[in-house]
């Protein structure tokens, strides 16, 4: 297991290098679904696969996708997301990160994320410990009351929850959200809307390996990596000192 955690940390590392050499002069394009791509995306997706190949385990990336076959015959699949907050990169906000998760029987059993412009990078393969840059993290007995929201998203019942529990609310891009709270600098975050598998994998992961949790709204289980759809049901994702609100937030839900 340790060998590929180490791969997908350096796949991880050398896309966000990548991916910055594209900062200040890329390329824009439009997929099918409206949303953008850019040439640091296809880059980073091109360093990832050549990195993850050696393990001979199948990669399903966003930039290019297992079928639902495909997925749910392997044994174990890679799960990227090479460009997680393609719209933060182009706004140059710095809030995008390269997400890698190893996904068996429909759940993570390591992943890595790294944030380029900040040069932090979080993994995990288990174990109930999750690494920053090298380091265990700590788990504080306190967290700030604050509950995360995307950049791009509103919802009046999360606006509710928040102010039901005494959170303050805080904009964050791309699964950075989900470091965040595993080093208890937030207590929460939901989306509501449509999100990708590749999206919350690798955080979902090093959330659940810090204490903390996340829950399919629609399920009121583990989100699962297996299904025929690429689309995430709503969750919500806790740190490990608001678990224990998880039940009276579900009943808002």
């Amino acid at each position: 297991m340790q060998d590929l955690l180490n791969l997908a940390v350096m796949a991880a590392k050398d896309a966000g290098k990548e991916i910055l050499k594209h900062y200040e002069k890329f390329e824009i394009y439009e997929k099918e679904d409206k949303s953008p791509l850019t040439t640091a995306d296809l880059a980073a997706n091109e360093i990832i696969l050549k990195i993850l190949g050696k393990s001979g385990i199948p990669i399903c990336s966003e930039e290019s996708i297992l079928s639902v076959d495909e997925r749910k015959n392997a044994e174990m699949f890679w799960l990227v997301d090479p460009l997680d907050g393609t719209k933060e990169f182009i706004a140059r906000n710095g809030e995008f990160c390269v997400c890698i998760a190893l996904i068996k029987a429909g759940r993570p059993i390591l992943s890595a994320i790294y944030i380029p412009v900040s040069d932090e990078l979080f993994y995990s393969k288990g174990e109930g410990t999750v690494y920053k840059n090298g380091e265990i993290l700590p788990k504080c007995d306190r967290t700030p009351n604050l509950f995360l929201l995307g950049r791009h998203g509103n919802s009046a019942k999360r606006t509710e929850l928040a102010s039901k529990f005494g959170y303050e609310l805080k904009r964050i891009g791309s699964a950075i959200k989900f470091c965040r709270i595993c080093e208890n600098k937030a207590g929460a975050y939901s989306r509501l809307g449509p999100s990708s598998l590749w999206d919350i994998a690798a955080g979902d992961f090093l959330v659940t390996q810090s204490g903390g949790m996340i829950i399919d709204l629609k399920t009121r289980e583990l989100p699962r990596y297996d299904s025929e759809s690429l689309i995430n049901n709503p969750y919500l994702a806790l740190d490990r000192n608001n678990v224990k609100f998880l039940d009276e937030m579900l009943r808002n839900f």
